[in-house]
């Protein structure tokens, strides 16, 4: 917006080893310092554009050299052809309004052919010129592929799937209709057609092999390879049988739940289930690979099968690359130009040489054969995802940060002056939340609370600790971590440490919320809860749980007769966020974060101006005083700014 909020924003944001910062950060002055998580070095994406509209859809010509996208939110039908180095737009393609169902170039890249709803049409256009080269009117109906006319019948609303011949005269048409799909076939010239069942276990996806189609169906055990000639009257033939595992689930058109893919050329399948990527060679009956921790939300290959990605929640891709021993990961793409939105569907290019991720209504472009970013040395034996969200808190005279990932058994001890870490602790245990005192840290863990103390001043950098270093641990007598499957569970300490809450755990069939007695371990209250990362007031008077936007309280009381606590329901009318003195992550001393990503000073002055990855729903942010974190699942360490004195 100006040149003072370049060396405000930009310059203090700059990766470490970047020719920007060893040549201007000895004049920059800026209001903030980044104590922790500046990365080493700059996105690796080649190109990132926004589009004034939505991205519904993308494609790849198949000569690698152009892209097409669909966009929305205008009266009429327009499609992009973008150049693939530069994503400068070459071409706009526009016809009447409708909801495009299928955009498929022809094998010489030199047509663009389009099927959309409302109207019910094919339209094809020739690049060069940018005019249409014919149209057809597609009706809905039961009788599908019946030819009247200029007219075809194709149940339009599930076309799922279009091949070109090689010659581009002739295109089939997957669609579904009462779950059961047919193929429907056209010759531009002639303008016959012909139609055939394929049955409920076929794939939804056909593709052009000798002037044929092929698909495939799924039976128990095996998955078979079928062909069909574009105009033959004749039924489909089978061509081969390919082993999968007995354990394979079948994929269900409907069932949103499973994301399964074939890649032809190799005969290769991929499918998602559950938290587990998998990609089985059928043709010789090998595991290529097995990806533990997360499901894919869309995958895609090149077409010589040398690259594999999928999109995961997160948002991230993971750029898969073939070996003798099957996928290795290459490359783990996570940027912040998606913003609040995740990245729904990358695609490679045939040549396999880029990647395009397109989210909301941004689209970025990757390099794939650069492998100055390659991680090769991770093992094609089973993998684990292991990125998890942050617990962090500040020590009360902002010296230290102390921060863990959930569920994982490492802490790390900040020194916030110089950014480097002054204790790292091996807890022995999976960590759920932690809180530190003036002079100890507090870790809640796997059915244990277990207390260190804090390096002190003078000692030396880098240093380690394990259990054999704590000074005191206490065990729950009541487990708190009996879980429902897919929940995990998050605790609080109060303020004065003498009580924690538990939230997440498993009543039936139902979430509560547990508090305990920090001294002995003891079970004290519980209520039933849909929220998570509970947090207690200053006074420690009133537990929350924060639940997607919203959140829900308690008051915790104690029983004038019995002495034992109660907690007494204060509904979620109180949004915390709005409260900064029950908020752990509003700001404090007069800062404010607005809506456009601006961190400002108790008197309106723009201090620094918020990525879009630190500022999504997904990230959650804690305050103390001057200090800043971030805690993002995406990121490789939390990050915790400082806003500077003057």
């Amino acid at each position: 917006m100006s040149a003072a909020h370049i060396y405000h924003s930009a310059l203090p944001l700059s990766p470490r080893t970047s020719i920007v910062r060893r040549l201007y950060k000895s004049y920059a002055h800026p209001l903030t310092r980044i104590v922790q998580g500046l990365p080493m070095s700059w996105d690796p994406a080649i190109v990132t554009v926004k589009c004034s509209h939505g991205i519904y859809l993308t494609v790849w010509s198949p000569c690698s050299r152009f892209i097409a996208i669909v966009v929305m939110g205008v009266s009429v039908a327009e499609i992009h052809i973008w150049d693939a180095v530069t994503l400068k737009r070459v071409k706009t393609l526009v016809s009447q309004g409708g909801h495009t169902r299928l955009l498929a170039f022809c094998a010489g890249s030199r047509l663009l052919t389009r099927i959309s709803v409302n109207p019910e049409e094919l339209i094809t256009w020739d690049l060069q010129t940018g005019v249409p080269t014919g149209i057809i009117r597609l009706e809905q109906g039961e009788k599908k592929g019946d030819y009247r006319g200029d007219s075809l019948h194709l149940y339009v609303q599930e076309a799922l799937s279009i091949t070109y011949s090689g010659c581009g005269t002739m295109f089939g048409v997957l669609s579904r209709h009462r779950d059961v799909a047919d193929i429907v076939t056209y010759n531009i010239l002639s303008r016959k057609s012909t139609s055939h069942s394929v049955g409920r276990s076929a794939a939804n996806m056909i593709w052009t092999h000798n002037e044929r189609i092929r698909f495939i169906t799924f039976g128990s055990g095996s998955v078979t390879v079928w062909e069909v000639g574009f105009v033959s009257e004749h039924p489909p033939m089978e061509v081969e049988s390919l082993p999968i595992p007995n354990n394979f689930p079948i994929p269900n058109y409907f069932d949103s739940s499973k994301v399964f893919l074939f890649f032809p050329t190799l005969s290769r399948l991929a499918f998602s289930l559950e938290d587990s990527i998998i990609v089985w060679d059928a043709q010789h009956s090998k595991l290529l690979l097995s990806f533990v921790g997360t499901k894919a939300t869309a995958m895609t290959f090149s077409s010589d099968g040398r690259f594999f990605a999928c999109a995961v929640p997160g948002p991230e891709v993971y750029l898969w690359k073939d070996s003798p021993t099957g996928y290795t990961l290459h490359r783990r793409l996570v940027s912040g130009a998606w913003g609040t939105f995740k990245p729904w569907k990358p695609l490679l290019s045939p040549d396999g040489q880029s990647i395009i991720v397109s989210s909301g209504s941004g689209l970025q472009l990757w390099r794939t054969i650069d492998s100055t970013t390659s991680i090769s040395s991770v093992p094609t034996q089973t993998l684990v995802r292991t990125t998890k969200p942050f617990v962090l808190d500040f020590s009360p005279d902002n010296s230290l940060a102390v921060a863990a990932r959930l569920a994982d058994n490492t802490v790390t001890i900040l020194d916030l002056r110089s950014g480097v870490p002054r204790l790292t602790i091996d807890a022995g245990m999976k960590i759920y939340s932690l809180r530190v005192a003036e002079n100890v840290v507090v870790v809640v863990g796997d059915g244990k609370i277990i207390t260190w103390n804090l390096p002190q001043r003078d000692c030396a950098p880098n240093a380690t600790a394990n259990i054999n270093d704590s000074i005191r641990t206490t065990t729950f007598n009541h487990s708190p971590w009996s879980l429902l499957p897919g929940v995990s569970p998050s605790a609080s300490i109060s303020p004065d440490f003498s009580h924690i809450a538990v939230a997440g755990v498993a009543v039936g069939q139902s979430r509560a919320l547990n508090i305990y007695d920090a001294t002995t371990g003891e079970y004290l209250v519980g209520s039933l809860s849909k929220g998570c990362a509970p947090w207690f007031t200053p006074d420690g008077r009133e537990v929350w749980c924060r639940f997607d936007r919203e959140a829900e309280g308690w008051t915790i009381v104690k029983d004038g007769e019995s002495g034992s606590l109660k907690m007494e329901y204060l509904g979620p009318k109180r949004p915390p966020w709005r409260q900064p003195e029950v908020c752990p992550w509003t700001p404090s001393c007069g800062y404010k974060i607005t809506d456009n990503g601006w961190i400002l000073d108790s008197g309106g002055r723009r201090l620094l101006w918020l990525p879009p990855h630190w500022r999504s729903p997904e990230v959650y942010t804690i305050w103390s005083g001057r200090f800043l974190a971030f805690l993002d699942c995406g990121l490789p360490e939390a990050v915790i700014l400082e806003i500077l004195e003057e």
